[in-house]
């Protein structure tokens, strides 16, 4: 199940692993801090500010933010990938943190299974499809229209 590499890790190595271990992190601190009530003002999706159109990824504060406050079921209706990513930004942070304080390379089932690439693509195409299905619903109710009207390109447009 977890297996301990018995070579240390190389000082290349250990710098790829705080990098891997901060970037796996700053979700999770910023939802924290997301839950305290701060905010960041200019970090909003660039997408969505400028064309009115969701991207995949939008709602994945909201759903960190309800992971948070332990409503998961509103977790998934904001972003149906949300717990899903949330639960691999933790299991990263904690599996790179122990090669980290061993100093040596932890080899889990799970390592095997993220670089298959057949899971990539069905990942990908699940993400993908999610995110097709969001825009389709989003123009049934004209949303979509209404957002995009109302946008910086929308305005520069029409």
């Amino acid at each position: 199940m977890f297996q301990l590499s018995p070579y240390p890790l190389s000082s290349h190595g250990k710098l790829v692993r705080w990098g891997l271990l901060g970037f796996s992190c700053t979700p999770l601190i910023g939802t924290y801090f997301y839950h305290q009530g701060y905010r960041i003002g200019f970090l909003v999706c660039p997408i969505r500010h400028l064309t009115g159109i969701p991207c995949p990824t939008c709602g994945m504060t909201r759903s960190f933010i309800a992971i948070a406050q332990g409503d998961l079921v509103q977790a998934v209706a904001e972003n149906l990938f949300g717990p899903v990513l949330f639960a691999s930004f933790v299991i990263v942070a904690i599996h790179i943190a122990l090669e980290l304080l061993t100093k040596r390379r932890i080899t889990a089932f799970y390592s095997h299974l993220v670089k298959q690439r057949k899971l990539q693509i069905i990942g990908l195409f699940s993400v993908l499809t999610y995110h097709i299905i969001r825009l389709y619903n989003m123009s049934q109710t004209e949303e979509m229209y209404l957002s995009f009207i109302n946008s910086p390109l929308g305005k520069l447009l029409f």
